[in-house]
């Protein structure tokens, strides 16, 4: 069934969706290769298991540690009304698309040409330098969410839910390869040849996505608006959040589950402390994350299309709270594979649902702004939750961290069924 904003399109420009409709198969192929193939790329820096793991080499403070996936967060959501900006008021996205993509690859060089000059550098010097290479790698990773979710929701007007389980499915496969490759690298080689390899292997990988961007087939969207200053655009984010109290509810509801990821970079470190555990297992923890995303991905993407998305974030909840559960009950490795399905199940649900939400919440011509404005207020408490939960490790312990995760995933469990919005069922 084609949702809510497609079928206001369909209303108001016919003619654009049978246009856009002689491109679909093309450019369902262009973007699912695309971000399957990137996702190797994106399995190399780990945000979870790889760069804490190097991060660890550099220093013995689990609060520092923990700045690695709050510069990811940060990074990624807090730029993207930037990003939403730069597309605004434009009747295409491909270019922009393009040149962000291009730049990218700048982050992972620096990470790659870091590891070649550790000999040359203290352990502090190195330390900020990974945090500075990873936030250029981040931002720029950021700023191109809002066009090229835009650019989605203008071309794949149907099956969406199955095109990003699909995508993401893809998209792990490659990555439970690159989780393949760093366990056998980690394992294989000494500390920081090990990660040579990764990084250098990872940014040659990434050029393929360029080419398959630019393949991507695009019509003009008939019904752009004059552009507007940058100020104009931030002023008037307050209107259009108050115009949509379904899309205040949602990123409200959101922002709260994503705190849930407080412990995620400290599940693998934990067990390998706990249960004596050698560096291999970091590679075999991000490969089950892979595989579980791959997997999860086509679930909950397949549910979403049939009964909404509101269900994916309860189930996605409900993991968060078994995630807790588990890390704090564990009596061996096992438990800790369980949870790193269940992290990959997380991510798979929030990378599913949330653009689908925010496209059937939002005006179809404003979809990048909505896109950077839930992705901005997420920012701060993703990246809070992350530094936060390096705090809470070294200042208490583990278990305190992990009692958390429990809580916030029960709280969200019910958030997510009592709060959020329900647009398949105009429920807003």
């Amino acid at each position: 069934m084609f949702s809510t904003d497609i079928q206001k399109i369909a209303q108001q420009h016919p003619g654009y969706l049978d246009a856009v409709g002689e491109n679909y198969k093309w450019n369902f192929v262009a973007l699912a290769s695309d971000s399957a193939i990137f996702s190797f790329s994106l399995g190399m820096l780990s945000q979870d298991t790889i760069l804490p793991y190097f991060a660890s080499q550099l220093t013995d403070s689990n609060l520092l540690v923990g700045f690695v996936p709050a510069i990811y967060y940060l990074g990624f959501f807090f730029p993207q009304l930037l990003g939403a900006y730069l597309v605004h008021g434009r009747a295409t996205r491909k270019g922009a698309i393009f040149w962000i993509a291009v730049s990218e690859r700048l982050g992972i060089f620096c990470i790659a040409l870091l590891t070649q000059s550790l000999g040359f550098l203290s352990n502090n010097q190195a330390l900020v330098l990974l945090f500075a290479s990873y936030a250029l790698f981040s931002v720029t990773n950021g700023l191109i969410g809002p066009a090229y979710a835009d650019f989605i929701s203008k071309n794949i007007i149907r099956r969406r839910g199955i095109f990003y389980g699909l995508t993401h499915g893809l998209g792990n496969l490659f990555g439970f390869s690159a989780g393949l490759t760093a366990a056998y690298l980690l394992e294989r080689y000494a500390y920081p040849t090990n990660l040579q390899y990764l990084f250098w292997f990872g940014f040659a990988t990434s050029f393929v996505s360029p080419f398959l961007i630019a393949s991507l087939r695009e019509v003009p969207f008939p019904a752009e608006r004059n552009r507007e200053s940058l100020g104009e655009f931030l002023r008037n984010i307050p209107m259009h959040v108050r115009g949509s109290p379904g899309f205040l509810r949602f990123i409200v509801a959101r922002a709260f589950l994503g705190i849930g990821i407080i412990a995620n970079a400290f599940y693998a470190l934990y067990s390998l402390e706990r249960f004596d555990l050698s560096e291999g297992y970091l590679g075999i923890f991000t490969l089950i994350i892979f595989l579980s995303q791959s997997a999860l991905g086509l679930v909950w993407g397949w549910l979403g299309d049939r009964v909404g998305f509101k269900v994916v974030f309860i189930l996605a909840a409900s993991q968060i709270a078994g995630m807790g559960a588990l890390a704090l009950t564990a009596v061996g490795p096992w438990a800790f594979y369980l949870v790193a399905i269940f992290v990959g199940g997380v991510y798979a649900a929030i990378r599913t649902a949330d653009p689908n939400m925010i496209f059937e919440l939002a005006p179809p011509h404003e979809t990048s702004r909505f896109v950077g404005i839930s992705n901005t207020f997420v920012a701060p408490v993703m990246t809070l939750a992350a530094v936060s939960g390096g705090f809470i490790a070294d200042r208490f312990s583990y278990e305190t961290l992990f009692a958390i995760v429990l809580v916030v995933g029960l709280v969200s469990v019910l958030l997510m069924i009592l709060y959020m919005p329900y647009p398949r069922h105009n429920k807003v």
